[in-house]
């Protein structure tokens, strides 16, 4: 037994002397534990005898726990290769790549293809444990088990060199103890200092992140109770305080516009007013359209302030709302009114109308505040007033003309009686009663609104005709034409006698003048243009009254009529000229037999004439004196104008008023004698009543309580930042709540960067104040990877690239800081900054 034993303690030496004797047994060896299931190298787990001091170990070759003999301890070879018991004062075990003994790897160990017993496991676990020496003062320096007791101090303090010698009893033992000096004070001293600042700044910056928690804690609870007062308290009495008042205003407005409309009614069907139609005896009611029709012309030619956005006549619109006339165009036509299909429908206001009362005494109360509060409007209509002089005309240029203008207006007039009456009524002629029509014709509705249109007597025909020509006129033109004069030997120079007896070039056009004039023109093209729409929209609603009026509809169209002319504000001269041509009984019955195209539009009128209507004189004497001014104006001015196509163009050098039979419409004066017709209509209009006007006043207060309460409470919501799914946006326990709304800046290169929490990212040229590359907006607060990041997102794109972001990685530090920049992906930015939110319990775990 005994040879045995030597024999098996010079076995491994002469397989190290052999080479190819140590393969071949190695083979055998593996082959015989393959087939038996075991893992090639078992793991060796070492224990001593703690009764005679015997070494025990797993042999690396045969995986068998052995007894190693006193003589093999420091003998110079590695019988315990996984714990190097045998070798504890030599290097005999070094050689592996993880410090292991050469025949020996963990990485081949570990997650081998073969199925491993539990044994196995607890076997390479220890291994893992075993495998690396841990100095003790530097517990990031892991040392290979082979640099122990190596000779060469590794360890600052010396373990790595420092042993436990076996009892000279049991082992004897030659070895020489090594001595290594302590220089750890030297060698860790910047190591320690980093140490002793990180620990500093997680003790700074915890104690600032608790202290910011804790006062967003009490703020959050603070102004989660200032919201819940808000909304609970101030907002319900508000509104309480609202419901009050609005039911109070409810039933006032009920009673004003109950009180208002049968004011008007009142009005219109007395005296003064009610003898400017003759109780509407006078005319019949397509000429009461016509003259409706006509007012709304005349009305958007004096200003734009008198057609809406919608192209409706606004002095109808207003006249409509204060007669109780709502106008419903739900029912399919256009705001205007002009469908071609359908006229807009009506309703008349009855008092038993509650809820309809109430928003139409609203509306008559709003367009008072309108009215009310326009003194700049009413400045520039009184410019408008002065519009008869060309250079003051205001309006929009025209878009386009056309040769055949096809416009709404009639092309040719009644034939006029020369025969006329003078003011003092001499003459009179008694004129029948037109009869009530119980019943109207049954007309289409385009074919009606085609017959009201050729009744209005305002024709432009003659105007825009010569408009065209000089719109199309053209230096070029005047130079040929005096060519071509030339060529028929007559002088440029000629001068030729105008029909008033002036003399005057007939060519040599001014460019200057050419300009001005095509701008003059241009702009009282506009205004025709302009009435020409109010007409027509008009004509949609006058046709409507006339086909869904019934029995009333006269008197509809006579209180119409008059209110209309109210806010028309026409003057009276222009209205006189509207009765004149409008009323039937002014007209003569007799066409003539060569009516004329080119007749002026106020020959029917002048001299005026009066007759009799029902025992009354028609006109009244204001309308009549303003008829007779009308005249006068107008006795200087041609009174037939024609424009031929093939006549020569004869540029003027100026467009005066009255030119080819336009005269600009004049709005009424102070004293003019409509106003003092209107005038307690006028009142009317001017006066709120004392009691609405405070219930409006208080109303109007609650409003704008309310509107800067709910302001209030969304923005103590937005500030709040409570989300939907019980997350905040100040992040975990509200730690972002330290750095709400600052910003932080690094330069790096020649940029600038800036990140704002909760705002913007930016970069921008070192030097530059403002502006730069928006990088993103702020998105989040996230953990990836145990690791707390910031985001933002959706910056500039990057040119043929993806829309810009960035990112930073927080960690712990005693201030804010950005501490790096860099750009890893193309328009990907990724920072790196201390902050106290970064000292937290998981960071002390990890690198306390």
């Amino acid at each position: 037994m005994a040879s045995m034993a030597s024999a098996l303690v010079l076995l491994p030496r002469l397989l190290s002397a052999s080479p190819l004797l140590m393969l071949l047994l190695t083979f055998f060896i593996s082959s015989s534990i393959h087939h038996h299931h075991h893992p090639v190298l078992a793991l060796a787990a070492s224990s001593s005898s703690s009764a005679n001091n015997v070494i025990q170990c797993r042999s690396g070759w045969t995986n068998l726990l052995q007894t190693l003999h006193p003589a093999q301890i420091n003998d110079g070879y590695c019988d315990c290769p996984y714990d190097n018991a045998d070798e504890p004062n030599t290097s005999a075990c070094s050689g592996g790549m993880d410090g292991m003994w050469a025949g020996l790897s963990l990485l081949s160990i570990d997650g081998g293809e073969e199925t491993t017993t539990t044994a196995t496991t607890d076997a390479i676990n220890v291994a893992k444990k075993n495998a690396y020496f841990h100095c003790p003062q530097q517990p990031n320096l892991l040392l290979p088990l082979s640099r122990i007791s190596d000779g060469i101090c590794d360890c600052c303090d010396g373990a790595d060199e420092v042993f436990s010698s076996l009892s000279s009893d049991t082992i004897p033992t030659t070895t020489t103890t090594t001595s290594c000096p302590d220089i750890c004070n030297e060698v860790l001293a910047e190591e320690r200092a980093i140490q002793a600042k990180s620990k500093s700044n997680y003790i700074i910056g915890n104690q600032h992140r608790l202290d910011s928690i804790m006062k967003y804690q009490q703020w959050h609870s603070d102004s989660r109770d200032k919201l819940h007062n808000l909304q609970t308290v101030e907002l319900v009495a508000s509104n309480n305080e609202m419901e009050e008042v609005e039911q109070s205003l409810h039933e006032a407005q009920l009673s004003f516009g109950r009180r208002w409309i049968a004011t008007v009614e009142e009005q219109v069907t007395m005296e003064p007013l009610l003898d400017i139609f003759n109780g509407g005896e006078s005319y019949d009611i397509f000429d009461l359209g016509a003259f409706i029709i006509s007012l709304c012309a005349l009305s958007a030619e004096i200003s734009s302030d008198n057609v809406d956005e919608k192209e409706r006549c606004v002095a109808l619109d207003r006249a409509s709302l204060d007669l109780g006339v709502l106008w419903n165009n739900t029912d399919g036509s256009s705001g205007n009114g002009s469908s071609s299909e359908t006229l807009p429908n009506f309703t008349r206001l009855e008092p038993t109308m509650e809820n309809s009362l109430s928003d139409y005494a609203n509306q008559i109360l709003l367009r008072l505040d309108g009215e009310k509060k326009a003194g700049a409007r009413k400045k520039s209509s009184r410019r408008d007033h002065r519009r008869r002089k060309p250079k003051e005309v205001r309006s929009e240029p025209e878009d386009s003309l056309d040769d055949d203008d096809d416009d709404a207006m009639n092309d040719s007039e009644d034939d006029r009686d020369n025969d006329h009456d003078s003011e003092d009524g001499e003459g009179e002629t008694e004129v029948p009663l037109v009869p009530m029509e119980g019943e109207v014709p049954v007309r289409d509705n385009e074919t009606l609104v085609k017959s009201l249109l050729e009744k209005v007597l305002l024709d432009r025909s003659l105007f825009k005709k010569q408009s065209k020509r000089l719109l199309d006129y053209t230096i070029d033109q005047a130079d040929n034409e005096e060519v071509a004069e030339d060529s028929d030997g007559s002088s440029n120079d000629d001068e030729q006698q105008d029909e008033d007896g002036s003399t005057s070039s007939k060519k040599q056009v001014d460019p200057m003048a050419l300009t001005m004039v095509k701008s003059a023109i241009s702009k009282y093209l506009s205004q025709i243009t302009r009435g020409e729409t109010s007409a027509a929209s008009a004509a949609r609603f006058v046709a409507s009254v006339i086909q869904n009026g019934g029995d009333s509809a006269r008197r509809d169209l006579t209180n119409l009529a008059i209110m209309t002319l109210y806010h028309g504000n026409v003057s009276s001269e222009d209205v006189a000229e509207l009765i004149y041509s409008t009323a039937s009984c002014l007209r003569t019955q007799e066409e003539s037999a060569n009516e004329s195209s080119c007749a002026a539009p106020w020959g029917n009128m002048c001299p005026p004439r009066t007759v009799q209507v029902g025992g009354k004189t028609y006109p009244p004497a204001f309308l009549v004196h303003a008829a007779h001014k009308r005249c006068d104006q107008r006795q200087n001015s041609t009174m037939e104008v024609c424009v031929m196509e093939g006549d020569e163009v004869e540029f003027p050098t100026s467009v005066s008023d009255g030119y080819y039979n336009y005269f600009t419409p004049q709005s009424r004066g102070a004293e003019d004698a409509l106003t003092l017709y209107f005038s307690r209509t006028a009142s009317l209009h001017n006066i709120v009543p004392p009691e609405l006007s405070e219930l409006r006043d208080r109303k109007d207060a609650i409003d704008g309580q309310r509107a800067s309460l709910m302001e209030r409470i969304a923005d103590l919501e937005r500030e709040i930042g409570d989300i939907n799914d019980g997350t905040s946006k100040y992040g975990v326990d509200g730690e972002l709540f330290m750095l709400r709304d600052t910003c932080h800046k690094l330069e790096h290169g020649k940029y600038e960067y800036e990140v704002c929490i909760f705002g913007q990212a930016t970069q921008r040229d070192i030097g530059q104040k403002n502006g730069g590359t928006n990088l993103g907006s702020w998105q989040s607060e996230y953990i990836e990877d145990g690791q707390r990041k910031l985001k933002w997102d959706g910056g500039t794109k990057c040119w043929n690239g993806p829309v810009r972001s960035a990112e930073v990685s927080v960690t712990c530090g005693a201030e804010t800081k950005l501490l790096t920049a860099d750009e890893p992906e193309t328009c990907r930015y990724v920072f790196t900054m201390e902050c106290p939110i970064g000292c937290d319990e998981d960071f002390k775990m990890k690198n306390m």
